[in-house]
């Protein structure tokens, strides 16, 4: 398998796979917060377009972390304290993303029709395109803190004939 190909289909699964294993919890802890409210909850589309503009900030970050990593600032310099805050970066990418992905999917179809809904969907659909490329930017990122350079090799597979 080509090398490239293989780190592509390593990013894409986990930029959808790790937003996608929080979801659970985050549906669970909404149920828990949601039985404790004495009045029911109303989703609303300010609601939702902060928590877009929560993760377009934390993606704008990254990308703002990976051009400075490009750019040749010492990041991993920092130590410890720099690895936790850029791994709890990480961690809010991807919960705020589940977060999303479970209030958007319970509550886009209480809104009102109109131009602000249709707006608030198209945000949505940007936000779940850029999450793989929020990945690839914290992915060099971590990898540099964490003193580690990316170089998978996969071994190919050898055809073998055996008879039965």
């Amino acid at each position: 398998m080509n090398e490239r190909f293989f780190q592509l289909v390593e990013l894409l699964f986990t930029a959808y796979a790790v937003p996608a294993l929080i979801v659970p919890f985050v549906w669970l802890a909404r149920r828990l917060i949601r039985a404790r409210r004495r009045h029911p909850f109303q989703e609303s589309a300010e609601r939702l377009s902060r928590l877009e503009a929560a993760y377009a900030l934390l993606a704008a970050a990254w990308f703002t972390a990976w051009l400075a990593l490009r750019l040749g600032v010492p990041i991993e310099a920092g130590g410890h304290a720099v690895g936790a805050l850029f791994w709890s970066a990480y961690a809010a990418l991807n919960v705020v993303l589940a977060w999303l992905l479970v209030r958007f999917t319970a509550g886009y179809g209480e809104l009102q029709e109109g131009r602000s809904k249709d707006r608030l969907f198209l945000r949505f659909l940007s936000v779940v395109v850029a999450q793989p490329f929020a990945t690839a930017c914290a992915f060099p990122v971590l990898f540099r803190i964490m003193g580690v350079v990316y170089r998978m090799k996969v071994p190919g597979l050898t055809a073998v004939q055996e008879g039965i």
